[in-house]
């Protein structure tokens, strides 16, 4: 949930249970934060014995309406690492579950927000709104020299501080102006946690669009599964060190997805018809047999045709651009996001396509008429040249240079080929070019400059 306790909260992570053994030099502080602010339904501590003793745990339990009971006493006298500390273990059932009752948030906001009456919120703009966008506004204090990071923390906090004055400022509003504006505390403090929330979402999905050097080397599927992962942790503080922390995972996972959707492109292309065994594999499957097991167990050691047909992903119909719900263009958005697939990987092997060159910057797409995918015009270097059909077929050939790469790497990635050598003899390709070719497959580090 972070990486600092202090700077995290814990009212908008709902759990079922916290058990914590904190630094006994510091137990007052954090006993008294987990309980004030757990949203769970259980608590398990485990402090000195003194803790009896300590104001602000039993001002924290008074305020939460609960009770704490020790559960078991001991000490570190025999202990591996000895220590002359004796400890109680204790149990705090905060509430049952599905029942709101002692909220976290609501004795937050009570002791930070006082309103004069007990009637409070109406329907007014949302206050704090401004013109300028987050965007705008990192873009502005980037051009000074600063990171993203801090900048970005920043706004976050000036943000915030804003926000909580806001609502004070309402506290404060005379009895009868209360009345009048027809606010009531409870509809005031749920504005004030959505507020809160969407903040929170705000600015992670804002770092998280300053990843585009990372997620636009994924392909759709990838992209999507690494995103919807990140935003399902949006709950998490919005600090410098949880900040980093995250980026380090997106780092690391990152390499993990370019290596399998690769493998998950290629088998979504591969059927008998546009596949060819390794050469060790000829003299077990004939034709015959291989076309047979497809049916039934795929038989492994295998690489793409230069000339491939796919079937099922998406075509043409013409007569669509005409409709109000047609595809772009006259080709399918499934086909677009396969093509669009095709050249993230192209890029992540070292074949760069500056940009798109299909329907969607071109003419519309005619049925059984090839589209080229450019490399490079001035050397009259194609990637790739796609027809598509009303029957939802594509057809592809290859660039032979990238099929060898894509070769390579998906076996070398499946477990099948274990050098450059082995992968020369097995896919009839020149050593002196799988030496090239082996492990080309693009990869991140931590030095890469992510968010500098």
């Amino acid at each position: 949930i972070g990486t600092e306790f202090l700077q995290s909260t814990l009212i908008d992570k709902e759990v079922e249970v916290i058990f914590c053994n904190p630094p006994y030099s510091e137990y007052e502080t954090w006993a008294t934060k987990i309980i004030m602010e757990a949203n769970c339904q259980f608590i398990y501590l485990i402090l000195p014995q003194r803790w009896q003793k300590v104001k602000e745990i039993q001002h924290a339990l008074d305020l939460r309406n609960v009770t704490a009971k020790v559960i078991g006493s001991f000490d570190f006298l025999d202990a591996e690492r000895q220590a002359r500390a004796k400890v109680d273990i204790i149990k705090i059932r905060i509430q049952k579950k599905h029942c709101r009752k002692n909220d976290p948030f609501d004795i937050w906001f009570s002791e930070n927000f006082k309103l004069k009456a007990d009637t409070v919120n109406s329907e007014h703009e949302e206050a704090g709104q401004q013109s300028e966008t987050l965007k705008e506004k990192l873009s502005g204090q980037l051009t000074t020299g600063r990171g993203v990071v801090p900048v970005l923390v920043e706004l976050y906090n000036q943000e915030m501080e804003h926000l909580q004055k806001m609502f004070l400022s309402v506290c404060t509003l005379d009895t009868d102006i209360l009345k009048e504006l027809d606010v009531s505390s409870e509809s005031l403090k749920e504005a004030l946690k959505q507020r809160i929330e969407g903040l929170k979402n705000k600015y992670w999905k804002e770092l998280f669009d300053n990843y585009k050097s990372i997620t636009d080397k994924l392909t759709h599927k990838s992209r999507k599964a690494m995103l919807e992962t990140l935003t399902s942790h949006t709950s998490i503080d919005f600090t410098s060190s949880n900040i980093y922390a995250v980026t380090i995972w997106v780092i690391k996972n990152a390499n993990k997805y370019y290596d399998s959707q690769l493998i998950t492109l290629v088998e979504d292309m591969i059927s008998a018809a546009n596949t060819k065994l390794y050469k060790s594999n000829e003299r077990v499957y004939t034709d015959q047999d291989w076309r047979y097991c497809w049916d039934g167990v795929k038989p492994s050691h295998y690489g793409l045709e230069l000339r491939i047909i796919l079937h099922n992903k998406g075509g043409v119909d013409i007569n669509s651009i005409y409709s109000r719900y047609g595809f772009t263009n006259a080709l399918s958005d499934t086909a677009h996001d396969f093509l669009d697939d095709i050249s993230t990987i192209a890029n992540n092997l070292g074949f760069i396509l500056p940009a798109w060159e299909n329907s969607k910057q071109k003419g519309d797409w005619e049925s059984n008429t090839k589209q080229d995918f450019w490399q490079n015009r001035e050397q009259n270097k194609i990637l790739m040249t796609v027809k598509a059909f009303k029957n939802g077929n594509l057809h592809i050939k290859f660039n032979q240079n990238f099929i060898k790469k894509l070769n390579v790497e998906f076996g070398r990635l499946k477990g099948w080929l274990h050098n450059h050598v082995q992968a020369s003899e097995e896919l009839n390709i020149p050593e002196a070019q799988t030496k090239r070719l082996f492990k080309g497959n693009y990869q991140l580090t931590q030095s890469n400059g992510l968010l500098q």
